[in-house]
């Protein structure tokens, strides 16, 4: 059960999660994550519409993070044949939900641009927003707080992270490689993340910038058998900084067993609001399993 002051900033927190339907208009090889691949895609067919360019691409303020993320479909293949549709995800956040509208048709004006290091033609085929209730066509803003269940109560659960795009994390200063994360430590960043979010794309106040983190449950003892993780290492090319990247993370599953109940509505949240860094890029994916 979350306290109620976090749930109310859910009921507050607008989310809106676009499935784009991407048409390959001829063979071709796309790479097997495509995360960074649709973030450089969608950027170049905004930058004729500079505000919205702005909103999500451009510079804000240390801390500040982007208010949308990338989720891939999580299909590795690289060959493709005329006529596949591929997809992914873009889930707008709290003011940015406001900008859909705009965004969907400046990519209704725009040519589609090629994809990948072949150029393939693509078209657009069909957009829709994804709610928890399953597909819909068109733009329909919800609440965060339409994707959080409700739990049995019980003092002992089992919980599986299935991580479904690399999850990178700093633990204690380092890039985390090797070590399972504890639970504690997820809730934190979990924790950072939802009051970041909130106080820059929902509401502004420093009060619950301080007050959402301390809102963490304390959890009672539990093991971490099960877990099966290990560190994928991937690279971009960065044609800005004109380089390639580190851009590898964990992959697999992390399992928690014990007196966990109370962290299960946060780990509802980070699994919408993807945890880590390069969530703009498809990293820090997760499907909970509770």
């Amino acid at each position: 059960m979350l306290p109620q002051e976090i749930y109310e900033v859910t009921e507050r927190f607008s989310y809106l999660r676009l499935r784009f339907y991407i048409r390959l208009q001829q063979d071709g090889r796309l790479p097997p994550f495509k995360g960074s691949l649709w973030h450089g895609w969608l950027g170049h067919m905004i930058k004729g519409a500079p505000p919205l360019y702005q909103l999500l691409y451009g510079n804000h303020a240390v801390q500040q993070p982007k208010p949308y993320q990338i989720q891939t479909d999580g299909n590795r293949q690289e060959l493709w044949q005329q006529d596949d549709i591929v997809s992914f995800d873009l889930v707008l956040l709290g003011a940015a939900c406001q900008a859909a509208e705009q965004l969907v048709a400046c990519l209704g004006r725009s040519p589609c641009l090629p994809l990948g290091a072949q150029k393939i033609p693509v078209t657009i085929h069909s957009i829709a927003t994804v709610t928890p209730f399953g597909l819909h066509p068109g733009i329909h803003i919800g609440q965060l707080y339409h994707w959080l269940q409700p739990q049995p109560v019980s003092i002992w659960h089992e919980v599986a992270l299935q991580l479904e795009s690399p999850l990178r994390m700093k633990y204690q200063g380092n890039i985390v490689k090797k070590i399972p994360l504890p639970l504690p430590f997820l809730l934190e960043q979990i924790a950072r993340r939802l009051a970041l979010l909130t106080h820059y794309w929902v509401d502004e106040s420093e009060h619950l910038l301080s007050t959402i983190p301390l809102a963490i449950p304390s959890l009672g003892e539990y093991q971490q058998q099960g877990t099966c993780v290990r560190f994928e290492d991937w690279q971009r090319f960065s044609v800005r900084q004109g380089e390639q990247l580190p851009f590898g993370g964990l992959i697999g599953q992390l399992c928690y067993q014990g007196d966990i109940a109370p962290a299960i509505p946060w780990l509802q949240i980070g699994q919408q609001l993807q945890i880590g860094g390069k969530t703009t890029f498809g990293l820090g994916c997760y499907r909970l399993i509770a």
